[in-house]
């Protein structure tokens, strides 16, 4: 099942027709299907969950069974169409919800959302991207969905996809905090653990890159200056250097993986004092280079 039908499964197991709020979840639901005026009520979806709360609130409310048909898609995935085309019986239901609109608040919004969410809505799984969206079908619920998001803090991004408007949140914080309003509280916690192991191992990979990117430099640095050494000695140069410098020239021979660090310890120095005597081996091997070649 995918992230997005487990957010609908949650919202489905909340019995959303059989509490307080079933004007605000009928309305969010019936608004944001297919159609939804005074020729037609409809939705047509691929959850079969949708469509029985569609249907569902429907019937719960005017106490009439509105029509239920099913078609095969050509990718094999089934399409659930609900409609209600009684005229008389649209009359009655949308006399039902005409105050719910004006009466949207703070504590009857996520009722409504959660409505909305089951006709219009969808949510990327996080593993992938952090991604949710609503599909409005009509500028009426277009305007009120915005308002609505826009009045809780949630004002959505905006795009065109072959003609209809989109809303959407790419921010995990946003979305988490939505699920949570909708009431799918274990389909939120589920993203943030997922953003905190995907945050763990993303870190994890940026340590393990910057160690792999230290030891290539360590090792591009400890051949340089061992070819420095070894031409020195081949020149017959290398027992001409100070005593101190032939001790860190011995030491990164005998040594060439530890770091300055490690070479310094084995000094009895500092790292900055190691790091001068090899740079001075390296400027006596160039200085010898350099005179070799004119």
């Amino acid at each position: 099942m995918s992230y997005a039908g487990q957010v609908r499964e949650e919202i489905f197991s909340l019995k959303p027709l059989r509490g307080k709020y079933i004007k605000e979840f009928a309305y969010g639901i019936l608004l944001m299907g297919k159609k939804f005026d005074r020729e037609c009520i409809a939705i047509s979806t691929e959850n079969i969950e949708t469509s029985k709360l569609y249907g569902f609130a429907i019937a719960d409310l005017i106490n009439t069974r509105p029509a239920f048909s099913q078609q095969k898609g050509k990718n094999g995935t089934y399409l659930y169409n609900c409609c209600l085309s009684d005229k008389d019986k649209i009359s009655e239901l949308m006399e039902i919800l005409k105050s719910v609109k004006e009466e949207l608040d703070e504590e009857k919004i996520p009722h409504f959302l959660q409505g909305a969410f089951m006709a219009c809505g969808s949510v990327s799984d996080p593993e992938k991207t952090y991604h949710m969206e609503f599909l409005p079908p009509g500028q009426e619920g277009e305007r009120l969905l915005f308002e609505i998001l826009s009045s809780i803090s949630y004002t959505p991004k905006i795009s065109k996809r072959r003609g209809q408007t989109v809303f959407y949140f790419k921010e995990s914080g946003q979305i988490e905090d939505i699920l949570t309003l909708m009431g799918a509280v274990k389909s939120s916690l589920m993203l943030m653990e997922t953003k905190i192991i995907k945050d763990l191992r993303n870190r994890a990979n940026r340590a393990t890159n910057c160690e792999t990117a230290n030891i290539d430099k360590l090792v591009k640095a400890s051949q340089s200056q061992k070819e420095d050494i070894l031409y020195l000695k081949r020149m017959g140069k290398f027992d001409l250097l100070p005593e101190n410098l032939k001790e860190a020239a011995n030491l990164r021979l005998e040594n060439p993986l530890i770091s300055l660090s490690g070479l310094a310890q084995l000094a009895g120095t500092s790292r900055s004092g190691i790091n001068y005597r090899l740079e001075k081996i390296s400027r006596e091997a160039f200085k010898l280079r350099t005179e070799k070649e004119k």
